[in-house]
C-alpha cells in the first residue's frame, strides 16, 4: 500500500544539495561533510531490497507522477541559481581562502554534478518522450542547464531506433571500457544530432553562418548554451562560469555512464531479445523515478515510467545504479569482467 509514495525518495539528494547551497559557502571540513548524503545513498543502494516482480504494480496517478517531475525540475533551476551565487561568493585573496574555495568547488562539482545527472537529466529524459509540447520544452530547458540540448535528437532519433545493435552510438560494445566509451559518445552524439538536422532541413552544403541555419535546432541550442555561459561569466564571474561548465560536464558524464551500463555488451542484443540490462534495486527504481525499468522503457518508449510493467527480460545487474556508477568509474576492469560472466551465463541459459 502507498508504494507510489516511495517516488518521493527522489527528492532526498536534491533537497540536501539545495540546503547545502542555501547555507553556504562553507568551511573546507563542513563542505566535505555535506557529501555524506551521497555516500549514504550509495550504501543504501548496496543493501536495497530487490524489486518484487511477482507483486502487482500499484496504480500511480498521472498527476502525482507529473507533480514529482515538475518539482524536481524546479529544484534543478533553483540549484543552478544558488550554485552561481555560491561560486560568486568564494574568496581568493589569501592561501587560506584559496584552499577553502577549491574544496568548495570540488564539493560543488560532486554534489551538483550528481543531481544534474541523476535527477535533472533523468527528468529531462522522461519529458522529451512526452507528446505534450510544454513538457518537451521543459525537458529541453533542463538539458540547457548541462549544455546538452542535442541529446533530444541523439536519443529519440538515434538511440531508441537502433538500441542493442552495432549501429547504436549509446550501446557500449562488449569489453568496451568506460573511458573509451565516454570519449566516443560525447563526440558522436553531437555529430549525429548535427548531421540529422542538416539532412532534415536539406542544409548539408549550407555554410554555418547562413541565416537558414537558424532552423537547425542543434545550432540554436549551441547559441543558447554559449550565450548562457557568457551571461554567467559577466554577471557572476569566472568561478561561477567555471563550476557551471564543470557540473555540466559531470552531469553529462553521469548520464552517459548510465547509458554505458544499461546496454553494455548488448550490441548484438536485439537478436536475442535483449534491449537493456535488468536492475532489481528498489532504491534505484524509486529514487530515479522509474528509470531502472529500462527494458520496459525500450519496449514501450511512448509510455511514462510509472505506467510500464516491470520487465526482467535480460541479464541482471548485480547492484543498483548508484553502486554501479561508482564501480564503473573506480574499477572498470572488474565491472567488465563480472558483467561479461553474467552475460555469458544468461545467454547460455536462454539458449538451452
Amino acid at each position: 500500500m502507498f508504494d507510489h509514495l516511495k517516488y518521493l525518495s527522489s527528492f532526498f539528494l536534491p533537497g540536501c544539495v539545495l540546503w547545502f547551497l542555501y547555507t553556504g559557502p562553507h568551511s573546507a571540513i563542513s563542505a566535505l561533510v555535506w557529501t555524506i548524503p551521497l555516500w549514504a545513498l550509495i550504501v543504501l543502494d548496496w543493501f536495497s531490497p530487490k524489486v518484487n516482480i511477482n507483486k502487482k504494480k500499484q496504480p500511480v496517478s498521472a498527476g502525482f507522477y507529473d507533480a514529482i517531475l515538475y518539482a524536481l525540475a524546479i529544484l534543478q533551476f533553483l540549484i543552478i541559481g544558488l550554485l552561481l551565487h555560491y561560486a560568486s561568493q568564494l574568496q581568493w585573496s589569501s592561501v587560506t581562502e584559496i584552499s577553502r574555495s577549491i574544496v568548495n568547488l570540488a564539493v560543488l562539482r560532486i554534489l551538483i554534478g550528481t543531481t544534474s545527472g541523476s535527477s535533472a537529466l533523468i527528468v529531462a529524459h522522461e519529458l522529451i518522450h512526452r507528446s505534450q509540447r510544454h513538457k518537451q520544452i521543459l525537458g529541453k530547458m533542463l538539458l540547457y542547464t548541462v549544455c546538452y540540448e542535442h541529446f533530444v535528437i541523439a536519443h529519440l532519433q538515434g538511440h531508441h531506433l537502433s538500441v542493442a545493435t552495432p549501429e547504436d552510438i549509446a550501446t557500449a560494445k562488449l569489453d568496451e571500457n568506460f573511458s573509451s566509451y565516454w570519449q566516443r559518445v560525447i563526440v558522436e552524439h553531437f555529430k549525429y544530432a548535427w548531421d540529422f538536422e542538416l539532412k532534415r532541413l536539406c542544409l548539408e552544403h549550407t555554410p554555418v553562418y547562413h541565416y537558414q541555419m537558424l532552423a537547425n535546432s542543434v545550432f540554436r541550442g549551441v547559441i543558447i548554451e554559449v550565450t548562457l555561459v557568457v551571461l554567467i561569466l559577466i554577471v557572476f564571474g569566472w568561478a561561477a562560469a567555471f563550476i557551471f561548465l564543470y557540473q555540466a560536464l559531470a552531469g553529462v558524464r553521469l548520464l552517459e555512464s548510465i547509458n554505458y551500463y544499461q546496454h553494455w555488451g548488448l550490441e548484438e542484443g536485439r537478436a536475442d531479445q535483449m534491449l537493456a540490462w535488468v536492475n532489481q534495486s528498489s532504491l534505484s527504481e524509486y529514487a530515479l523515478v522509474g528509470l531502472t525499468n529500462h527494458v520496459g522503457h525500450h519496449q514501450q518508449a511512448h509510455c511514462s515510467f510509472y505506467e510500464i510493467p516491470y520487465s526482467d527480460q535480460g541479464p541482471i545487474m548485480p547492484y543498483g545504479y548508484f553502486v554501479t556508477n561508482l564501480w564503473v568509474k573506480l574499477n572498470n576492469a572488474s565491472y567488465r569482467r563480472v558483467s561479461a560472466g553474467i552475460l555469458k551465463n544468461y545467454l547460455h541459459q536462454a539458449r538451452i
